[in-house]
C-alpha cells in the first residue's frame, strides 16, 4: 500500500478561486445593505486584491465606495462564513481518480480555520475522491509544519512513512514540514516568489504530473534503504 498526503490551497485548487467566491458574497451583501452597485463593489475588491492591497481589500473597498470602515469586521465575517462556490479542475479530478485506481491511498492535510476548510472540501467534492481529510489546526496550534500533523496524516493513510509522499506548494509548511516528519515530498510550484531553504525531492507545475513520478520516488527510497 502507498500513500499520498496532499495540501489543499494552491495545490489541489487555486486559493484565488475561494477568495473571489468570498468577494462575490461580500458584494451581494454590500449591494443589498448599502445600496451600492454589486458589480462596482466586486470590481473594487478584485482591483484591491491585484494592486498591492491583498489582505486589506475591504478597507480599499470602503475608501473606493465611500463606506464606513466600521463595517470591515462584518465583511470579514461574511467572507469567512460564506458557502463557497468552487470547481475542481477536471484534470485534477481525473488525477485523483487515477491515483486511487492505481492503489494509492490519499489524504488531504490542510492548514486554516477548520470550519472554513471544511466548506472548501465540500464545495470541491473531495470527500468522494480521497480517503480522509486532516484539518491540521485540530491537531497542533499552528498546524503545518508541526511534524505531529504529518504523523496524524500518515496514521490516517494506514501506511508506513517510507511508503508515503507529501505534495504541497509551500516550501516551509509542506516541504520542510514533511522532511522533519521523515517524508519525501513533491513541491507544486506557484507564481509567488519563494525563499527555499529545503527543496522537495521533486518539483512539478501541477499535481496532474504527480502520478508519473510518485512511484519512482518511493522506489528510490526503497533502494536507499
Amino acid at each position: 500500500m502507498r500513500g499520498l498526503i496532499f495540501d489543499l490551497d494552491d495545490t489541489i485548487f487555486p486559493r484565488a478561486q475561494y477568495v473571489h467566491s468570498g468577494f462575490r458574497a461580500v458584494a451581494s451583501y454590500v449591494a443589498s445593505s448599502w445600496r451600492r452597485e454589486r458589480e462596482v463593489v466586486l470590481a473594487a475588491l478584485v482591483h484591491g486584491n491585484t494592486t498591492g492591497h491583498e489582505g486589506e481589500e475591504f478597507q480599499f473597498l470602503c475608501e473606493r465606495c465611500r463606506l464606513p470602515l466600521s463595517i470591515v469586521p462584518a465583511l470579514v465575517a461574511i467572507h469567512r462564513g460564506h458557502t463557497p462556490v468552487l470547481s475542481l479542475d477536471p484534470q485534477v479530478r481525473a488525477t485523483l481518480v487515477r491515483l486511487k485506481r492505481d492503489g494509492w491511498r490519499l489524504v488531504v492535510l490542510t492548514n486554516g480555520d477548520p470550519a472554513v476548510q471544511r466548506r472548501k472540501v465540500a464545495a470541491l467534492g473531495l470527500d468522494g475522491l480521497v480517503d480522509d481529510v486532516v484539518y491540521a489546526e485540530e491537531h497542533a496550534p499552528e498546524g503545518k509544519p508541526d511534524p505531529a500533523v504529518f504523523a496524524v496524516a500518515v496514521q490516517r493513510l494506514r501506511v508506513s512513512p517510507s511508503r508515503c509522499l507529501c505534495v504541497g506548494n509551500d516550501p516551509e509548511r509542506d516541504i520542510a514540514g514533511a522532511r522533519r516528519a521523515g517524508l519525501k515530498s513533491i513541491r507544486v510550484v506557484d507564481c509567488r516568489p519563494r525563499v527555499i531553504e529545503i527543496e522537495a525531492d521533486a518539483v512539478v507545475d501541477s499535481i496532474v504530473k504527480v502520478p508519473a513520478i510518485a512511484s519512482g520516488l518511493l522506489s528510490e527510497r526503497s533502494d536507499a534503504a
